[in-house]
């Protein structure tokens, strides 16, 4: 039987999550048939392990042919159904009716993609500004909501109807082909809505390296968009009052125990800023 839907993972090193993404997906519970496939680009752990032990079909590719937007298109393009799930290799579905609410609003035919919801892990240690929801406080990011009706496209955790993507193909995309996508369907009109249910864990713990890695990335993202991060953008984001009293809070509840929590509210809008007008490639 040709599955209805296809749940497609860019997979390298994802370890234990992955496994309990993988877990958690062969567990749902749905009344059409579904296909996973995993686009590896070199994993060195037991990520090629984990996924024998599943029902994946893994595709290899190079790790210098690692490419956001085409490996994305590679993906989408091995599927088989006719909507389009991805998953981030860390992301896990929180419990059995995921996927059912993830694909239930394709029975109205004019959506073209379904955003899923993300919930920070409650039982593991995780980054505190991840924690407390403000991670993404930043002004491109206000921006980009105000343009789009209060949502973010990410492919964390998100549908595409298959006919959509077929006429909006990625191409190369750095970093943040899912803002990228979400752009093109915005100028065609395409209705994208919000699957509030289909929820999954998926939250960070940041040291100061992979702090300044991820912001360079999301600016080099956000320039990838047509988005601009503006020097105003990072000094006004830098003392922003409300960041400035969670920072506070955080020292006084105890909440803020490492260096990349402390220096947040600073590295984050200025990383964000060089990443946005002077990173040319993504930083692996």
């Amino acid at each position: 039987m040709n599955p209805r839907v296809s749940i497609i993972y860019l997979t390298k090193n994802g370890g234990a999550n992955f496994r309990q993404s993988l877990e958690s997906v062969f567990h749902q519970n749905v009344n059409f048939p579904f296909e996973v496939i995993a686009i590896d680009s070199g994993s060195i752990d037991s990520t090629l392990e984990i996924s024998a032990d599943y029902d994946v079909r893994v595709e290899h590719i190079a790790p210098d042919a690692f490419n956001f937007g085409l490996t994305r298109d590679y993906g989408f393009s091995l599927a088989r159904g006719r909507i389009l799930v991805t998953l981030s290799q860390d992301a896990v579905p929180a419990n059995s009716d995921w996927l059912q609410n993830l694909c239930k609003p394709f029975q109205d035919p004019t959506i073209a993609a379904v955003q899923g919801r993300e919930i920070p892990w409650s039982e593991r240690e995780i980054f505190f500004w991840d924690k407390i929801g403000v991670f993404h406080l930043v002004r491109v990011s206000k921006r980009w909501a105000k343009l789009h009706q209060g949502l973010g496209l990410s492919f964390v955790n998100c549908a595409v109807r298959r006919s959509v993507w077929e006429k909006n193909r990625l191409g190369r995309v750095e970093m943040s082909e899912d803002k990228v996508f979400q752009k093109m369907l915005a100028e065609q009109k395409h209705r994208i809505v919000y699957a509030r249910e289909a929820r999954v864990w998926h939250s960070h713990n940041y040291d100061l390296k992979s702090l300044v890695k991820r912001c360079k990335n999301e600016g080099l993202g956000w320039e990838n968009a047509n988005m601009g991060y503006s020097r105003i953008d990072m000094l006004l984001d830098m003392f922003h009052p409300a960041i400035l009293l969670i920072l506070v809070y955080g020292l006084l509840t105890f909440q803020i125990r490492s260096p990349s929590e402390f220096l947040f509210p600073w590295i984050r809008p200025f990383y964000l800023y060089k990443g946005n007008h002077y990173t040319g490639s993504y930083i692996i």
